[in-house]
Parts: C-alpha cells; sequence; structure tokens
C-alpha cells in the first residue's frame, strides 16, 4: 500500500492506515438529500479505510456531509470479481483547487458512517489492490 503524499499538502500526515491509488466509480452526494439529480459522479484518486481522496467539480466546504456510494470490483474466489456497492457518511477534511491546469477541486473526505459489512467489503478491497501495489 501507499503511504505516498499530496506533493501540494503541507500539513502533518494523520492517516491511521494506509491509502491505495486506485480509479473507483464514486458518486457523492450532501448527506440527507434524496435526489439523484444533486449527486455528483466521479472517481477516487485513493482510497484507505479511513477516507477517500477525489475530485469535484465545485468547492465543497469543510466539515460538509456527504454520502459516498462506491463500486468496488472485489476478487472473489476462482478470479471472479464482483462489483460490490459500499456506501458510506463522510466529512469533508479538505478542499482545495485541483491545480495543474485543471478546473475542480481535490477533496479528502474521513469516513464517519460506514456500516461494518461494509467496511469488511473496503478492506477487503483494500488488501487485495495494495498487495498488487507492493508487488508492482
Amino acid at each position: 500500500m501507499t503511504q505516498k503524499r499530496d506533493p501540494d499538502w503541507g500539513g502533518r500526515e494523520r492517516r491511521r492506515s494506509a491509502r491505495v491509488d486506485a480509479k473507483v466509480a464514486l458518486q457523492v452526494s450532501e448527506a440527507g438529500k434524496q435526489h439523484a439529480v444533486d449527486a455528483m459522479a466521479t472517481e477516487s484518486i485513493n482510497l484507505g479505510a479511513e477516507g477517500v481522496y477525489c475530485m469535484v467539480p465545485a468547492f465543497v466546504a469543510p466539515l460538509t456531509k456527504l454520502q459516498i456510494t462506491m463500486v468496488l470490483p472485489v476478487k472473489g474466489k476462482h478470479g471472479h470479481v464482483r462489483n460490490e456497492v459500499v456506501k458510506a457518511g463522510s466529512v469533508v477534511v479538505r478542499c482545495q483547487p485541483a491545480g495543474g491546469g485543471k478546473s475542480g477541486y481535490r477533496i479528502a473526505c474521513f469516513f464517519s458512517d460506514l456500516a461494518p459489512a461494509a467496511r469488511d467489503v473496503l478492506e477487503e478491497y483494500l488488501a487485495q489492490h495494495g498487495d498488487a501495489a507492493e508487488k508492482a
């Protein structure tokens, strides 16, 4: 697994668990909103047991509560891949311009509400993809 820090981030590393560089499909919406029209479709930059880092088209203030839905391709027995949908309540802990001539913002979200079964799926995904990253 990777412990790389964003080169633009000058803050102290606070993660307790490693992140995996992974492009996972995400749907991000403000917590409590029921309409899909309010949701933003994006993909992760990296993912860990405690949160996700991704790009969004508009500024999202820190401490905003979000609902994040992820589709995680988890390898099952005999190499078959199953797509697991994981929902997590989260809180935005950082939002900064994308930089590098890109429009949008990079946000870091902490998982504040993740059901035990969802956490198990997430940890299984991270274990599988963390091993692949270490072998590369």
